[in-house]
């Protein structure tokens, strides 16, 4: 294993947004889904695939923070944390388990640096930067076109 922070912190991100997933079955398979690339980075870090999962964990979520900032979730999940921290009430599609996983997120692309910097000799912009930035691009697309497609213009989920 390389890199024991970081496969917690990304492990703790999956059981966050797997909670969440329950605690809104609406969302259910959307939310599965959005967290299988923290579930990838721990598998790849248990695994000792340094390079690329450390990469991953630094480029992926940014890039959904990105998306998440356009379609409106990223400081609403956090002022929902809030609210939940301050005891007001919640609404009814919304978890604190969302803002959590957002600050775990956030721990995650700091370990990751770190851990980069520390234990990979290689560049920062090589070609496990450019294979992370294609897999995210590609995974958060995906979400979009889901989130879109599926969920805002009332479509049906999967």
């Amino acid at each position: 294993m390389s890199d024991r922070g970081i496969f917690v912190v990304s492990f703790l991100t999956v059981v966050l947004v797997v909670a969440g997933a329950f605690a809104l079955p609406q969302l259910f398979f959307f939310e599965l889904f959005k967290s299988l690339i923290y579930l990838l980075i721990a598998v790849m870090v248990f695994f000792g695939d340094n390079k690329y999962s450390y990469m991953l964990g630094i480029v992926a979520p940014p890039v959904w923070f990105i998306l998440d900032i356009v379609l409106g979730g990223f400081f609403a999940d956090l002022q929902v944390l809030l609210d939940f921290l301050m005891g007001k009430g919640t609404p009814v599609l919304d978890t604190p388990l969302h803002g959590l996983a957002v600050l775990t997120e956030i721990l995650l692309v700091i370990l990751c640096l770190r851990a980069w910097r520390k234990e990979v000799t290689a560049p920062f912009f090589s070609k496990p930067f450019a294979v992370a930035l294609a897999v995210s691009v590609v995974y958060v697309g995906i979400m979009a076109g889901w989130y879109v497609y599926g969920i805002a213009a009332g479509g049906r989920l999967p």
